[in-house]
């Protein structure tokens, strides 16, 4: 045998022992006292998708408008937690949105985010499964979301033989900046 061979046996025979040492995972709305740990969440997901989040600008600090939307009625917000026994390993969340061409509601689901040793499991189902009842319980006719065609984050497992993937190009235009002419854009 090579000894390329039986380094990736050995890097293979750690991930499976790894992977069997993981605690159960679990899924859970998220409290108010689960801000500290959504808010990590959140800025290790941010740090993985940099690049693709420069269009947005840089995040608000303050998360007071976060907790209420998630808190306080009318709710605007959802977000699920993931765990591994005590400790946050991933989120989702969504808003909902309203299609004049479908007259009715849709929830649309954020980004997701999982922490690596945890994707390779069924992590992304669990969270995909939350929000696909929340939709259900609001009265939803569906569930969308969307993620950049180079991403696999945006690929759970089991959703894409169900759900029907639409091409699109997303344009981000931040509300306080003025609108241009044709003229002054194409010069």
């Amino acid at each position: 045998m090579s000894a390329a061979f039986l380094i990736l046996e050995s890097m293979m025979n750690a991930e499976v022992l790894t992977l069997s040492r993981l605690k159960p995972l679990s899924v859970r709305p998220v409290s108010r006292d689960d801000i500290p740990d959504l808010l990590r969440l959140c800025a290790e997901h941010a740090e993985v998708v940099a690049f693709e989040r420069l269009p947005y600008g840089r995040a608000r600090q303050d998360p007071m408008e976060l907790i209420e939307a998630l808190f306080e009625p009318p709710l605007r917000a959802w977000a699920w937690l993931l765990r591994a026994g005590d400790e946050a390993v991933g989120y989702a969340a969504a808003t909902v949105g309203f299609s004049l061409l479908e007259r009715g509601y849709y929830l649309q689901l954020e980004p997701w985010h999982v922490r690596p040793l945890w994707r390779a499991g069924q992590a992304d189902r669990l969270l995909l499964e939350q929000a696909r009842e929340l939709a259900a319980k609001l009265g939803c006719l569906n569930l969308q979301w969307q993620a950049p065609a180079w991403s696999l984050a945006g690929r759970p497992s089991g959703a894409n033989a169900q759900a029907t993937r639409i091409d699109t190009t997303r344009y981000v235009l931040p509300a306080g900046a003025a609108l241009l002419s044709d003229a002054s854009a194409n010069a």
